[in-house]
């Protein structure tokens, strides 16, 4: 399933009705120099408290309300980018598809690629909004299953892969963030870094990702659940897979930030046996 579109064709769809741009990257490069027309979303910054379902359905209704208020539930289009196709700009696809809304796209190759194929910049204008939590219900036609729990994590069902996309020495627990309790990784996780599934800032062909996958062991037929350190790398992991004929990918979205918060839950450390 491809969900990129490249620049030499956003290019020929300029001023399209009902397309609209999204900068993934912070609000002063954006209002410093953006591709003409796009408005600013910070979909990068968001923690969510926990990831249980009451956690998920309050970011749900945050992403909502955000989305509401910068126009994006009445698009017909969304185009996310940033500087080169990275951790943001899937993301932000990923929040478009959690709150049920079809018509996402990544720009391959970000900004980078658009003045390579000779697009314009301008100044962002317009509307700048953040993803924060909201209390309420999630909306109506959310999807759940875009969304691993903690539980679901602790426990998973039969068949579930759990794909860890951090660098090595966060896997083995060499490294940990200053914000993590503890290093390591979930039990039972296969490693794959985010960072293999790109090259030169755009995604590698589909079907490298795929056998690079399947060389790991991973398989298609059965559901893989991704994490990273707080949530934003499994994105970009999810779409190179989903890209790659893995049809059933969801985010765990508090990652080893939030498990490695949990003294209770289990961790491993070392090399994968």
């Amino acid at each position: 399933m491809t969900v990129t579109i490249s620049a030499t064709d956003l290019l020929a769809r300029s001023g399209e009705p009902g397309l609209v741009l999204v900068d993934t990257r912070t609000r002063a490069e954006w209002r410093r120099e953006s591709l003409p027309g796009a408005i600013f979303v910070n979909v990068y910054d968001y923690f969510v408290p926990e990831s249980t379902d009451a956690g998920y359905e309050g970011m749900a209704a945050g992403a909502a309300r955000a989305f509401a208020e910068a126009g994006l539930d009445r698009a017909a289009t969304i185009v996310w980018f940033e500087e080169e196709t990275g951790m943001r700009s899937p993301r932000g696809l990923w929040f478009q598809e959690l709150l049920g809304l079809g018509g996402g796209l990544i720009l391959d190759g970000g900004i980078a690629a658009w003045r390579a194929a000779g697009g314009a910049m301008a100044p962002g204008q317009g509307a700048a909004v953040e993803i924060t939590h909201a209390d309420g219900p999630a909306p109506a036609g959310w999807r759940a299953d875009l969304a691993a729990t903690r539980a679901a994590m602790l426990h998973p069902a039969p068949g579930m892969q759990i794909l860890d996309v951090r660098r090595p020495t966060e896997f083995d627990g060499s490294f940990r963030h200053d914000c993590c309790a503890r290093g390591g990784r979930v039990p039972g996780a296969t490693l794959m870094f985010y960072e293999d599934m790109i090259e030169a800032g755009r995604y590698r062909p589909a079907a490298e990702i795929r056998d690079r996958a399947l060389a790991l062991g991973l398989d298609p037929s059965r559901p893989v659940a991704t994490y990273c350190h707080r949530g934003a790398r499994a994105a970009t992991a999810l779409y190179g897979l989903r890209q790659a004929g893995f049809a059933d990918v969801r985010i765990f979205v508090g990652s080893w930030h939030e498990w490695a918060a949990e003294t209770d839950l289990p961790i491993e450390t070392g090399p994968a046996a």
